[in-house]
């Protein structure tokens, strides 16, 4: 899959992504967004190994199901949670290094 070509592509498909957006929207999915839902899409269609068409592309964006695009969403929270997490226990390790430096030199003076 050629991501630079579908890149082009997104403003083409921007009238479906907006479809899609204000389907989830009336389904009461308030915070779904066309970005939101272009990556969903790209995480799909990076699976697929043959080229692939404009009017593909548009069916996949229409097509998507709301159980998909929340699956993802729920995944990358996770995934950003985790981010998070580890980033926060290296500062806490990194701030209990700094701690013994500091009190190693008021030691020595």
């Amino acid at each position: 899959m050629n991501k630079q070509q579908f890149d082009v592509w997104k403003s083409d498909v921007e009238p479906a992504l907006k479809s899609k957006v204000e389907e989830y929207h009336l389904l009461g999915y308030k915070s779904a967004d066309e970005e939101q839902v272009w990556n969903c899409v790209m995480e799909k269609l990076e699976k697929i190994e043959e080229p692939i068409r404009l009017h593909v592309l548009v069916n996949y964006i229409l097509t998507l199901k709301l159980s998909e695009y929340m699956n993802r969403i729920t995944v990358s929270s996770y995934k950003e949670s985790a981010k998070l997490y580890s980033t926060k226990a290296s500062l806490d390790d990194l701030l209990g290094e700094i701690e013994t430096h500091a009190s190693t030199n008021r030691h020595l003076t």
